[in-house]
């Protein structure tokens, strides 16, 4: 599982050694101004796309035969919402971990 509890991270969800596509819940939602960090290591021949629902954002990530591709991601949220997934797609021959929560001390934004 990618490591995320080193930054002071608390993981709210997580799994691993997923293939092909899958859903989180957020547990409690999105909360505006709150960052949200998605670590996630792939590996095999594809493209994994991850989406947070509601909010409208997405990002794909080339995974590679043979190698772990490590990844971090943190996406400030904007509005709220009560009911939130992660929402993973790829196909079965990817596989892939993550690790997501609320970064308390987020990087500044320049």
């Amino acid at each position: 599982m990618p490591q995320i509890a080193s930054r002071g991270i608390a993981v709210m969800v997580s799994d691993v050694k997923v293939k092909g596509s899958a859903v989180y819940a957020i547990p409690g939602g999105i909360e505006s101004g709150k960052v949200l960090a998605i670590a996630i290591n792939c590996q095999g021949s594809g493209v994994l796309t991850v989406q947070v629902k509601p909010a409208g954002v997405s990002f794909p990530l080339t995974c590679e035969k043979g190698e772990i591709i490590p990844t971090l991601n943190e996406i400030q949220m904007s509005k709220d919402h009560p009911e939130a997934s992660l929402n993973f797609t790829s196909k079965s021959n990817v596989t892939w971990s993550f690790a997501a929560g609320w970064d308390p001390n987020p990087p500044r934004r320049q």
